[in-house]
């Protein structure tokens, strides 16, 4: 028998009620749910949802750990849109927009990573957003020329970040951060990779590749008011099983949907049918187009799909 001798605190799991997402973070004993107190990098390549899919994360995590968001967006920032997709996974709290640019001088991202990590240390903020790696730009870049070497700052400024938000994190196991980052191939024509530096990858405990799935027949990877399915494979997980999938339902304009979510689920894994409408038990639920787009904003309408989901365990 072996003891553990010390203050060694267990990995917390939140069970988001996202069927396939808690378990894509199994352990080898049969653990489910998304461990918090954890760093989160999502990558994939542009303009596939990266950002729309962590502000959903990041406020189904933050609504049930009780605390507000710290958000620092280094690239473009819709607050009416952030605040669409957080009401739809039901996030009432407070969202901090940190920007250190003032209107004489352009300040170097360090110093917004920097209030991002202060922030985050503050109790009643649960959840902080990074978006995105591949955006910081160092203080040598912005005063410097085009075309000066400024190799290898990024990766440093994200090592050192890094470094003090895993000390935030272990300190504080009710918190969570999200970091999005941009899949790209290699200069040299090998495979692909994430800016930021080798250091990131060590200490971001879980990594999470996202990609569009393309919908049956029509082989397109979005249905025709915008809304698509992410399928997520997770990477690396340090307190579990790697590369298991996920899959969520993002709509138009709204960002992730718990109850379509639960519907693709069902259909995933073959509790429910679809041959030109949905079924499950004998119910016709009619065709997903109407679903999506008269259906969404009646959660009642999805429980059963929910329950159904439940009833598996």
């Amino acid at each position: 028998m072996v003891e553990i001798i010390g203050d060694a605190p267990p990995v917390q799991r939140l069970i988001t009620g996202l069927y396939s997402f808690d378990r894509a973070f199994v352990n080898r004993k049969g653990d489910i749910g998304f461990p918090i107190g954890k760093g989160l990098e999502l990558f994939g390549v542009t303009h596939i949802g990266k950002s729309t899919t962590v502000y959903s994360l990041a406020g189904i995590v933050a609504k049930y750990l009780g605390g507000n968001i710290a958000l620092a967006d280094l690239e473009s920032f819709d607050p009416e849109f952030l605040s669409d997709v957080l009401e739809t996974v039901g996030f009432q709290g407070k969202v901090k927009y940190i920007n250190e640019a003032d209107d004489e001088k352009i300040l170097g991202d360090e110093r917004t990573l920097k209030t991002l990590v202060s922030v985050l240390r503050e109790e009643n903020y649960s959840v902080g957003i990074l978006d995105s790696i591949g955006a910081i730009s160092p203080v040598s870049e912005q005063e410097g020329d085009i075309g000066d070497a400024n190799w290898g700052r990024r990766g440093i400024i994200m090592a050192q970040f890094s470094r003090k938000c895993l000390r935030l994190l272990r300190d504080n196991p009710n918190k969570a951060l999200f970091a999005v980052n941009h899949y790209y191939p290699r200069m040299d024509g090998w495979g692909y990779q994430t800016p930021g530096g080798e250091v990131k990858n060590f200490i971001f405990s879980i990594q999470v590749h996202i990609q569009r799935v393309k919908i049956a027949k029509s082989q397109e990877n979005t249905f025709a008011d915008g809304s698509y399915i992410i399928k997520g494979t997770v990477k690396k997980n340090r307190w579990g099983l790697k590369d298991k999938e996920f899959h969520l339902f993002v709509l138009s304009g709204k960002g992730v949907h718990i109850g379509l979510t639960a519907v693709y689920d069902c259909l995933k894994l073959d509790l429910a049918t679809r041959r030109g409408v949905v079924k499950m038990d004998d119910v016709s639920y009619g065709n997903l187009k109407d679903m999506i787009t008269k259906k969404y904003d009646d959660p009642e309408f999805f429980q059963p799909f929910i329950d159904k989901l439940n009833a598996e365990g």
